[in-house]
């Protein structure tokens, strides 16, 4: 792949199940098609992508319908050749974009968010949200998960001890087999509400701060009308669920006076039904009694390459302060997923990993799509690879792409995201900035030994919109049992104006198991700054303490390390130092003033380039163990 030629699609990773659904859905005489938007590719590349992943005679050739999604007609076209044009009814769209299953809809057809759910709905069953609680006394109980997961239920989000509360959308019978089997079920909203709408998590953090029975919070004047109402599932101690409808962009909830990680969108995936036990990543798991130390020559390339400058040309590369030369020259003004300089973000990311790797790295990108106030967008991850040479196991270093400034006071008018700039500086151009450095000096060390474990670079789209594509990223990694070990995710890791020059590093997970693995990398970050970044102090670990909300990680499903907890991943994530904690007599916290604004145009370039050398080491390590 490059982007200095049309995007080519490479290949469709078929999910290990899918197989056996497809095979289970012609067994039961159902005909199966496929609506391909096929966009820059062609149909040859959909058939062959299809035929690698060998599904392609899984489905009817005259039912591979070609189009854009993006209205009824491509629907109607489709019940058209299924001899269904009078009866479309009969005929079942499957797909996880909510506007596509609108248009669907208007089309006639019956519509499932998943797989999973295909066969219920073409025999009438209804779908509805529910949240599934396993009552205390049984949570430490094996066969919970079987049980839940032998049922049309598709989990959503999971939260509490050890996930043992798991929104999902699931038919209405089987939520009433839920209640037979002693589960605590509650159902959220009315049937059919999942049809056409998407699950998120919001946070109030204005109301959380101002207490119980202060009446601070934004949920009525977002949510109090009468049709907007329908849209909330439930409230909780984390924050409000609610469901948005087609066309609705969660862009336009922000809460005033909210956080870092404000939104969460929540994405089916049945590997959030996986226990916390995996043996993901068991060779990390003990922390070794004395961390092995950096050579000379290792300590040298990080400092070489991860510098104050080098940080800095790269955040004023991406955040409008100078031309961006990989793609034309163009400043890129914004890099929120609804502007059009996101994608040219996108493709000089690209651009810069090959340059970076040359023939070491495979640069591709991970293509989603994410509802916005504008409709559906095909957005992309961006990841490069280097290979190791002894283990299939594999560490990443992240950080988000894209950019917002909703939070901007524009003097009556709301943001317009299509137009006005949103630097990000640092969020997350710091964390764009570190991932490259780190790339640019593992790659002089790979010249020296080839990391024993695979490395991967990877730039995360739509995080602003609810952590969208790290959520698509891990969902299908795991899906995919990719054997992935740690990963170092980078978030605003740039701002720092009053000392003393502190630090976090977020750890905090609802499993004990993924917590304890996530806190080796957290505290290797910590050693290993004391080689590489010895200005640093010791970094503020935050870990969950307990069940209650005061007792959690404040970053605790706030960035993109999070969803690779969801589905049993060591993850942690280094930040400035922006929550207050994680002790009584920690420093005070200094929050950006400028988060979510256009005003986001100043890093402290030293301090980042510092954090980035811890982190890029501590990856290097681990690669290596």
């Amino acid at each position: 792949m490059s982007p200095r030629r049309p995007h080519r699609l490479e290949r469709l990773d078929v999910y290990p199940q899918v197989p056996a659904v497809l095979q289970g859905l012609r067994d039961s005489g159902v005909r199966l098609g496929i609506i391909p938007d096929v966009g820059q590719e062609n149909e040859e590349d959909v058939r062959r992508a299809l035929e690698e992943g060998r599904i392609y005679d899984s489905f009817e050739p005259n039912l591979l319908v070609y189009g854009q999604k993006n209205s009824p007609e491509v629907f109607g076209r489709a019940a058209q050749q299924a001899g269904h044009s009078a009866t479309p009814e009969r005929c079942v769209y499957v797909g996880e974009d909510r506007d596509e299953r609108s248009y669907a809809l208007e089309a006639g057809f019956r519509v499932a968010p998943h797989p999973r759910l295909a066969r219920e709905v073409l025999n009438g069953s209804r779908l509805r949200y529910i949240r599934v609680t396993v009552p205390a006394e049984y949570r430490g109980s094996a066969g919970w998960r079987e049980a839940i997961g032998g049922l049309p239920v598709v989990p959503i989000h999971v939260t509490g001890e050890d996930g043992t509360t798991v929104y999902a959308i699931a038919t209405s019978g089987a939520a009433s087999q839920l209640d037979d089997l002693g589960f605590e079920v509650l159902r959220l909203g009315g049937e059919d509400l999942p049809l056409a709408t998407a699950a998120y998590l919001l946070r109030d953090d204005r109301q959380t701060r101002t207490g119980f029975l202060a009446p601070e919070g934004g949920s009525g004047s977002f949510f109090g009308a009468d049709e907007e109402s329908r849209w909330v599932l439930a409230s909780s101690e984390g924050g409000l669920y609610v469901a948005l409808p087609a066309g609705r962009s969660v862009e336009r909830y922000h809460f005033e006076g909210a956080l870092h990680g404000h939104n969460l969108k929540l994405m089916p995936g049945m590997g959030l039904l996986e226990p916390s036990g995996l043996n993901q990543g068991a060779s990390l798991l003990p922390s070794p009694p004395v961390e092995p130390a950096l050579s000379r020559e290792e300590v040298e390339a990080f400092w070489r390459e991860i510098t104050p400058e080098s940080v800095a040309a790269d955040v004023d590369r991406y955040s409008g302060k100078r031309p961006t030369e990989d793609v034309g020259g163009t400043v890129i003004k914004s890099r929120h997923v609804q502007h059009e300089h996101n994608a040219l973000a996108v493709a000089a990311l690209a651009l810069d990993l090959e340059e970076i790797g040359g023939d070491d790295f495979l640069v591709s990108l991970h293509r989603f799509t994410e509802v916005t106030t504008k409709g559906s967008y095909a957005l992309d991850n961006v990841e490069a690879e280097l290979p190791g040479s002894e283990l299939e196991e594999i560490v990443l270093i992240t950080a988000h792409l894209d950019s917002t400034a909703a939070f901007t006071d524009f003097e009556g008018r709301e943001y317009d995201p299509d137009e006005d700039p949103a630097p990000g500086a640092d969020d997350d151009g710091s964390g764009i900035a570190a991932v490259l450095a780190a790339a640019r000096a593992i790659k002089r060390l790979s010249a020296l030994k080839r990391p024993k474990r695979t490395i991967r670079f990877v730039l995360f789209n739509a995080e602003e919109e609810g952590l969208v594509g790290s959520g698509e990223y891990a969902r299908d990694q795991r899906a995919l049992a990719v054997p992935i070990v740690a990963v170092y995710q980078m978030d605003m890791m740039g701002y720092n104006v009053e000392a003393p020059r502190t630090y976090e590093i977020h750890a905090g997970a609802d499993s004990q198991h993924v917590q304890d693995r996530s806190l080796v990398l957290a505290e290797r970050i910590g050693r290993l700054s004391e080689q590489v970044s010895p200005n640093l102090p010791i970094p503020q670990i935050y870990l969950n303490e307990g069940l209650a909300q005061a007792d959690k990680d404040p970053a605790y499903n706030r960035s993109d390390h999070h969803n690779f907890h969801l589905v049993r991943y060591a993850a942690c994530a280094a930040t400035e130092d922006f929550f207050a904690g994680p002790h009584p007599d920690s420093p005070q916290s200094e929050g950006n003033p400028n988060y979510h604004k256009t005003s986001d145009t100043f890093v402290d370039s030293g301090y980042a380039a510092d954090i980035a050398r811890a982190v890029a080491a501590a990856a290097w390590a681990t690669a290596n163990l």
